[in-house]
């Protein structure tokens, strides 16, 4: 079914119509109709297009923030790194340490290491305390007891660094 429209156009406009529908081999009727048909899809695809341009500048968006979270996390990774590789060095230095020989047993005077020392408490050989190597000379306002617990703490630290190494040969 079609229905008649009657409109008034400008003679340029009319004769450009004419010319178009000529130029493809169509009544006046037809040209107008496929012209007026390809406006209105233009408009539907125009709001189509600014919808689609929303959806592009919001897409983006959350791509850039994106982009800054993964460089945020980029940094803490390398950071962490960093963190691993100096805890590292500093288990591997420390364990290193353990292994050197500090002293000789105050009973059986066989050389003791650090690790027996710091970590075991006692003599791999005669099983006597170590402890006496550990304590300094007694002196005035000498707190012994603060002391001893720098030196445990010392020495868990020291069964870490060995313990993480995997060298903790005996």
């Amino acid at each position: 079914m079609s229905a008649v429209i009657y409109a008034r156009v400008p003679d340029s406009l009319k004769q450009a119509l004419h010319a178009r529908a000529a130029e493809r081999g169509l009544t006046l009727t037809t040209a107008v109709v496929e012209l007026v048909e390809r406006g209105l899809e233009a408009i539907a695809d125009e709001q189509s297009v600014t919808e689609l341009e929303a959806k592009l500048a919001a897409a983006s968006s959350e791509l850039e923030q994106t982009r800054g979270r993964l460089r945020e996390a980029e940094l803490g990774l390398q950071a962490a790194r960093e963190r691993e590789q100096l805890t590292a060095r500093t288990y591997s230095a420390l364990a290193e340490r353990a292994r050197q020989t500090l002293g000789a047993c105050p009973q059986c005077r066989e050389p003791v290491r650090g690790r027996e020392l710091l970590v075991a408490g006692r003599c791999p050989n005669c099983g006597k305390a170590l402890t006496s190597l550990l304590l300094p000379a007694p002196r005035a306002n000498f707190a012994r007891d603060e002391y001893l617990a720098l030196m445990g703490a010392l020495g868990v630290l020291v069964g870490l660094a060995l313990a993480s190494t995997g060298e903790n040969a005996g």
